[in-house]
């Protein structure tokens, strides 16, 4: 089990965490007790707990596709390098500009007798001096920076993942600011989370066109504060092309429900979000729970429609009850619907009927 611990020594906190199969040293912010939860602060050695799923999710797709060399590029303790050295076998790689934390990913790769290659070096330079086929991309802030460096310098047909923790410009609270970093133009209402997601990976599919690359959403998760999701870079323009044919205008009340404005967004990513279910059956080392795992494995029902059906909100502009999850599964068998949970919402579900969906469960309440 995960686990963490903080004693006194001299006059200093040594908090210890302990994650999969390794245990980290790491800086526990002034006039706190443990590590922040949410985005974090730029702070050397920082360690944030609430990325635990995050760290799964990444050490999880490495043990499935086994790339020949990982990098993560924004080491902080070196954890997820360490996790991935220790729990995959994988030739991990770890930079960190910061030369305190620097120190303290050597530290806590002598305890963990880990043989990890450690860099004090920024993101845009040790990028360039492997050729790395899985690049992790995990800043503070936007991604936006990094998205064209990690693309020129990836591997052919290799991976990155990136982790944005604004989320409040993706899914369009910061209407202003997300038109200006990303291009687009989305609604946030409920279905903001899957709008994010989608918002990120369009963003990051014209990137890699403008440099004559496709790109192929392997596997993408909002959780919290973050949105992750890993993608595959093919470098050629016929992949180019291909991957822009995903990016599309969206008029909700067209495609989804009359609830929803009569208004086009976008341009955002249309096509799968999961790719790596259709490949590959996940590898999941025996650090991950199974309660973890089951998580991820759904992920693959995000794909059975754009957008996530929000009963919620269908029924509740209707002024008519919500039924229950139970209800919900029942009504949709009985009448050859599929539906499957989304992580996005408590009352959404994804289904290969939504409309159908809809209009049988406002039958049912009338009947």
């Amino acid at each position: 089990m995960p686990g963490y611990e903080s004693t006194q020594w001299r006059g200093s906190v040594i908090s210890i965490y302990r994650e999969g199969k390794v245990e980290v040293d790491f800086n526990v912010p002034d006039g706190s007790s443990r590590p922040e939860k949410g985005p974090g602060k730029i702070s050397s050695g920082f360690l944030n707990f609430s990325q635990k799923l995050n760290r799964d999710l990444t050490i999880s797709f490495i043990n499935t596709v086994k790339p020949r060399l990982y990098l993560d590029g924004f080491g902080a303790t070196g954890i997820r390098a360490l996790r991935a050295e220790k729990e995959t076998g994988v030739r991990s790689v770890v930079s960190e500009r910061s030369f305190v934390s620097f120190q303290k990913i050597i530290e806590n790769a002598k305890s963990n007798e880990s043989q990890i290659e450690i860099y004090n070096e920024p993101f845009e330079s040790i990028v360039s001096k492997f050729h790395f086929d899985f690049i992790d991309v995990d800043p503070y802030g936007s991604v936006v920076p990094f998205v064209d460096i990690a693309i020129n310098y990836v591997s052919n047909h290799g991976y990155i993942g990136f982790t944005a923790t604004d989320l409040s410009v993706l899914s369009g609270s910061l209407k202003d600011k997300n038109l200006r970093r990303y291009g687009t133009e989305v609604l946030n209402n409920s279905l903001r989370h899957e709008m994010g997601i989608r918002n990120l990976l369009g963003f990051i599919a014209r990137r890699a066109a403008t440099l004559d690359c496709g790109m192929e959403p392997m596997i993408s998760m909002w959780h919290g504060h973050y949105y992750r999701v890993i993608v595959r870079i093919n470098k050629s323009v016929k992949d180019a092309e291909s991957s822009l044919l995903n990016l599309k205008h969206i008029n909700l009340h067209e495609i989804k429900d009359t609830v929803y404005p009569d208004r086009y967004i976008g341009p955002i990513w249309s096509g799968k979000m999961n790719t790596i279910f259709i490949e590959k059956e996940m590898v999941f080392p025996s650090t991950v729970y199974e309660k973890t795992s089951d998580f991820i494995r759904k992920l693959k029902n995000e794909d059975m429609e754009l957008f996530f059906t929000d009963l919620s909100e269908s029924m509740s502009r209707r002024k008519i009850n919500l039924p229950s999850t139970d209800s919900v599964v029942k009504i949709s068998e009985e009448n050859g619907i599929k539906v499957a949970r989304t992580h996005f919402s408590p009352t959404g579900f994804k289904s290969d009927k939504p409309l159908e969906l809809i209009n049988t469960l406002i039958q049912q309440k009338k009947g």
